[in-house]
């Protein structure tokens, strides 16, 4: 989950918009305008509207990005580390059919000599 745990002003929020068009944020934030220019007044406006602002801004996409960037890293970490214990498993399966051991069904793998 992406989390903002600060965001920056409103007037800053504004400012990084691509866009200066106040009927089309207020649209996309489902206020009307002069709800709008009131909260750009008072730069202060609802958590709400300032994390939808935040996550169209280059701060909110930068977070989305590293995020996905750190998930990826962590899953491609993770592949790699199953990917060598699938070798060692296949590895010690492939000298126990090559020793011909067949003790008892219970004893345990790790504690052989190989």
């Amino acid at each position: 989950m992406f989390r903002a745990t600060h965001t920056p002003p409103l007037s800053v929020l504004l400012d990084d918009l691509l866009t200066r068009d106040l009927d089309g944020i207020a649209a996309h934030l489902g206020v009307n305008v002069a709800t709008l220019k009131r909260w750009k007044q008072a730069d202060q406006a609802p958590r709400a509207a300032l994390l939808a602002l935040f996550y169209e801004s280059r701060w909110g996409y930068s977070l989305l990005e590293t995020t996905a960037h750190n998930g990826a890293l962590y899953a491609r970490q993770e592949a790699d580390g199953l990917k060598r214990e699938n070798a060692m498993l296949r590895a010690r399966i492939a000298r126990l059919e090559k020793t011909g051991f067949f003790g008892a069904a219970n004893a345990p793998v790790m504690a052989m000599n190989f």
